[in-house]
């Protein structure tokens, strides 16, 4: 489940297919490395007025930590913005 760890931190939760080895799960730990920016989009609920809820921007964000496999947890850092 994707969450707000505190006000710079966000735990999110990856496709069942993404591991560490793979090209996605790659992608992501060393996006850095790779010269890939990581933007977070939240959404505050699911739904708003029986629609789906907009996305807020809460700048970009940079990976920090992750966990398990198939799906990973990963913990990113804000680096610009607010949680």
């Amino acid at each position: 489940m994707d969450h707000w760890i505190d006000d710079t931190h966000f735990h999110w939760q990856s496709q069942n297919a993404t591991d560490p080895t793979s090209k996605r799960g790659d992608e992501i730990i060393r996006h850095a490395a790779l010269g890939i920016d990581i933007h977070l989009f939240v959404r505050d609920t699911k739904l708003a007025v029986g629609k789906a809820a907009p996305f807020t921007y809460h700048g970009r964000v940079r990976y920090q930590s992750h966990q398990g496999s198939r799906p990973m947890s990963i913990v990113f850092g804000l680096t610009s913005g607010a949680g």
